[in-house]
């Protein structure tokens, strides 16, 4: 008789510990589901923001300099080659154009770095890279010249974006599709614009990243 007692006890003593344990994990996820699924179109809202200001930037100078598109460039991690080594690529995250023009969007995405090292050396080590004419670049990028001149890019200057401690991290990328004319000092005239449209581009990327760092952290 007691060994049964003993046994209803301990069952009674499971199920207990069995329904506490169902309870506050029920807790536990319904508080989890409410936080995320109040991060989640909080972000999108306060992301959607921050787009539409890039582009109305991107759009204000791409009419200042007369440019045929403004991309804004990003470095990431293409997944890995068999040797498990990073495969570094570069993509645009926004663009802009002229009207009458088509997106080049599709065909610079997923750009592994090492197709065009010397036009990143240059922007690397200068911060930037200017060509007014891309005929200039034919024999020393020959890589970067074939690819530009496929897309019908015959001028451009590509401006590094840092991140908060200084690293790069991508580049703003101003095209036009005819060469710039040698009457036009394209730097001297309109570096300060240039300058801040980067600085611009590297706040408001700035500020998307600590957006999505807040909604991990409530994850």
């Amino acid at each position: 008789m007691e060994s049964l007692i003993d046994t209803a006890q301990n069952i009674g003593t499971v199920v207990a510990v069995i329904l506490m344990s169902i309870f506050f994990c029920k807790q536990y996820i319904d508080k989890y589901k409410k936080e995320y699924s109040t991060a989640i179109p909080k972000g999108v809202i306060k992301q959607n923001g921050i787009d539409v200001e890039i582009e109305q930037k991107m759009n204000y100078y791409k009419e200042l300099l007369k440019a045929d598109r403004v991309l804004l460039f990003e470095f990431h991690n293409g997944q890995h080659y068999s040797s498990y080594r990073s495969a570094l690529k570069m993509s645009p995250s926004y663009e802009v154009f002229r009207a009458g023009l088509d997106s080049i969007r599709n065909e610079c995405s997923n750009l592994p770095i090492a197709i065009m090292p010397n036009y990143l050396a240059e922007i690397i080590s200068t911060g930037y890279s200017y060509c007014p004419n891309i005929e200039n670049i034919h024999t020393n990028m020959q890589s970067t010249y074939s690819f530009k001149k496929a897309l019908g890019i015959n001028a451009y200057y590509d401006r590094a974006i840092k991140d908060v401690d200084g690293n790069i991290i991508g580049f703003v990328a101003v095209e036009w599709n005819h060469a710039i004319p040698e009457h036009v000092h394209l730097l001297e005239d309109y570096g300060d614009e240039l300058d801040h449209l980067a600085w611009y581009l590297e706040e408001s990327i700035k500020r998307l990243v600590e957006i999505d760092r807040s909604i991990k952290k409530k994850k």
